[in-house]
């Protein structure tokens, strides 16, 4: 998922004991009510499922949408896992493991009261892969039977995807072990049936407990219960009110006042101290936890100079990524500097480059003695201000000279999403899609991933060998897969560092006094909306 700006990013698990005891004993539990967020520095982009690729919109989406597998509304492990949602199981695969034919069950409906149905979930299909459309989500399907055509507009759908009254069928050019997680991101959003194709995107009927009653852009967004919604997922709130462009400061002291109740975009930096002695960590208001997550500087390889491996692995030798991860407060997370999360399975440790203390000698004799001057793009936040002004001070003494350039966050995501856009650098973070490192090594670094717009390689790393050994790896399971990942993971940051990849976030949130029925959902990223309820 696109995530957050450097140093905001964060994502973390509740305890699995603490969320059984809660949920055993009911506390905090109750109907009704309306929860108060904001969205400080920033709108949602879209509400448009088959567009949507950030972290704001997606948790919107995340409580409003259904799919045919989901991620359940609990704490690690169990919300790691895949489950049947509006599918009546697990799909039914062919002996060549190519083909995965869906039933779709009857019940579900959108507010409107239109039924979901299997050509909900076609039409879904039709839009990310629409060329108008220009989803992101082709990144997650383009190996589906005739997936090109369909990008060119000469099918509506690819000629593998098939209807048949509630049966949905998916036939890949090859086997993918994956496909079934990444069908529970939000772009497979069941959508009605005559939902159009705009580039500009639509706010359409929603499925799932809650549904999008009203938008204003960059003043309102309204959730309210969806009327027809009996399925399994919690749901506790008459409302739930957006507001964004919120400032963070104000945005937090209205939380701490009980004036709001949480801020999407989160909390600053400099509050996390205070928060810890007043509250504690994980008892009420203050909620701490591990992410896997990876905040990095992607350098863009297509443009000079870092075109040359050798500068990029002399940026990854000069930044000191404990003074950039202490911009970011108390417990924001670990240093890093490689792409997969320790909490990735296949991830494996290999210290290829200096987490705290720079080498300036090293990364001196890797440019040669040669001056450049670079464009950094980044956010308007204090955070990603703080940040980028430690790049841009470490990268000085070896001879790069940083320019700033500093944007609101959806607006940074948009022009950094077109490949002409004359970055040099970008200082983003990474939330996992799913719990698996494909969504991290061939999403953000393969070549066959990079697209015009919405496009999410911002390295526009394009090396043949590794998007030859990405491919392969893909293709694997079992225990097989994750240990080529991890091989390729350290491969990757060792000899082309297309990044300079910075730190493991953890997810620091503070709730008001009033919210209950706090769950994080470790696959969002965030409290889950679903669960939340009022005192």
């Amino acid at each position: 998922m696109r995530a957050r700006a450097l140093g905001v990013l964060a994502i973390a698990a509740c305890g699995l004991a603490v969320w059984l005891a809660a949920s055993a004993s009911g506390a905090g539990r109750a109907n009704g009510g309306t929860l108060r967020v904001n969205i400080s520095k920033s709108d949602v982009t879209t509400l448009d499922p088959q567009i949507d690729y950030e972290f704001l919109g997606g948790s919107i989406l995340w409580i409003t949408c259904v799919k045919l597998v989901y991620y359940p509304d609990q704490p690690a492990p169990l919300g790691s896992q895949v489950r049947p949602e509006a599918a009546a199981g697990l799909p039914r695969v062919s002996p060549n493991g190519r083909t995965y034919t869906f039933t779709v069950k009857s019940g579900f409906k959108f507010n409107t009261g239109e039924p979901l149905t299997a050509a909900s979930f076609a039409r879904a299909f039709e839009r990310i892969f629409a060329p108008k459309m220009g989803s992101p989500g082709v990144n997650f399907v383009s190996d589906i039977v005739g997936a090109d055509a369909a990008l060119k507009g000469k099918r509506s759908l690819p000629t593998g995807i098939k209807v048949s009254g509630n049966k949905l069928s998916i036939t890949l050019v090859e086997p993918a072990p994956d496909l079934v997680a990444r069908l529970a991101m939000n772009f497979f959003c069941a959508v009605p049936v005559k939902t159009p194709i705009d580039s500009n995107g639509v706010t359409p009927a929603m499925a799932g407990p809650y549904y999008i009653a009203q938008r204003v852009p960059n003043r309102l967004i309204v959730l309210k219960p969806n009327p027809n919604y009996h399925g399994p997922r919690p749901h506790h709130l008459a409302e739930i009110d957006f507001t964004p462009n919120t400032n963070q400061q104000t945005s937090f002291l209205q939380i701490d006042k009980g004036q709001a109740d949480y801020d999407l975009y989160g909390t600053p930096s400099t509050e996390f101290a205070s928060l810890q002695q007043r509250f504690g960590v994980n008892r009420s208001r203050f909620w701490v936890h591990p992410a896997m997550t990876v905040n990095y500087l992607a350098m863009n390889t297509k443009r000079a100079p870092f075109t040359d491996p050798k500068l990029r692995q002399a940026v990854n030798f000069a930044i000191s990524r404990s003074a950039v991860l202490a911009q970011s407060g108390l417990k924001a997370g670990t240093p890093a500097d490689q792409v997969l999360p320790p909490t990735m399975r296949g991830f494996r440790n290999a210290k290829i480059y200096p987490l705290t203390t720079p080498d300036v000698s090293r990364a001196k004799a890797l440019t040669g003695g040669k001056s450049y001057t670079v464009n950094l793009y980044t956010t308007t936040d204090d955070t990603g201000t703080r940040q980028a002004q430690v790049i841009q001070a470490e990268l000085n003494k070896i001879g790069i000279t940083v320019n700033i350039k500093q944007y609101a966050f959806g607006v940074l995501v948009s022009k950094t999403g077109v490949t002409s856009e004359p970055y040099d650098m970008v200082a983003l973070g990474w939330i996992a899609d799913y719990a698996d490192p494909f969504d991290f090594i061939n999403i953000l670094l393969a070549g066959d991933k990079i697209t015009k717009t919405n496009n999410v390689n911002l390295a526009q790393f394009d090396d043949p060998s590794f998007n030859k050994r990405m491919r392969q790896a893909s293709l694997l399971t079992g225990s097989s897969r994750f240990s080529t990942y991890g091989k390729l993971d350290v491969d990757i940051s060792r000899i082309a560092a297309p990044w300079a990849s910075l730190s493991n976030a953890n997810t620091r949130e503070f709730v008001s006094s009033k919210v209950g029925c706090y769950t994080f959902q470790p696959i969002l990223g965030a409290m889950d909306l679903t669960t939340a309820c009022l005192k």
